[in-house]
């Protein structure tokens, strides 16, 4: 059993350091179909220069996170989409009132108090210098993600793609035919 094991490690670790292959840019083109709560996924596909990346669950809440790396140039932009905030008041407000003198007449007017609210920002995505997307993310029934640019310079992307902290490869989905890239980080080839 113990031989197995070892076995089985070393295999790992050897697929590990293999090289990825890349994946043509053009099986990216074109939007993927896909509506919010329908699947458990990552959906990435490009519309000219302009990179897209959605994720959605079955209704269950999942943790998302990652990263896409521009290797050979910049990305330019980034333009988050749907980012849940949470905000919670902790203390209520109070409008402005009339305060009173001794005989009932009005001696002025004590100002009110706008309510005290706490933000907490439960989804992270973020831009890392010039070349790197980062994101950590809680979804539950709706889509999330990002939009991207990068300028001509980028040789290649690459993009590590994880749902509740492990890699899923088989639950991404590319480009208009819904193609099923199943490696791990997802490298495409923009060359």
């Amino acid at each position: 059993m113990k031989r197995y094991g070892f076995l089985l490690g070393t295999l790992l670790c050897l697929s590990a350091m293999m090289p990825v292959k890349a994946a043509p840019a053009n099986i990216f083109d074109g939007k993927p179909v896909f509506s919010e709560g329908e699947a458990r996924s990552y959906y990435v596909w490009r519309d000219g220069n302009t990179w897209h990346l959605r994720w959605t669950t079955l209704g269950a809440a999942h943790q998302f996170t990652g990263s896409v790396m521009a290797e050979g140039g910049k990305i330019e932009s980034l333009k988050r989409i749907d980012v849940d905030t949470e905000r919670r008041v902790i203390a209520p407000g109070r409008p402005p009132r009339a305060v009173t003198g001794p005989r009932g007449g009005v001696r002025g007017v004590a100002r009110g108090r706008a309510p005290v609210v706490a933000e907490r920002t439960q989804d992270h995505i973020e831009k890392e210098g010039d070349r790197r997307i980062v994101f950590n993310t809680r979804t539950d029934d709706d889509i999330d993600g990002f939009d991207f640019k990068v300028n001509e310079d980028v040789k290649a992307l690459r993009m590590a793609l994880r749902i509740d902290g492990e890699p899923r490869p088989r639950e991404i989905q590319a480009g208009r035919s819904n193609a099923h890239v199943a490696t791990d980080p997802v490298v495409i080839d923009l060359r």
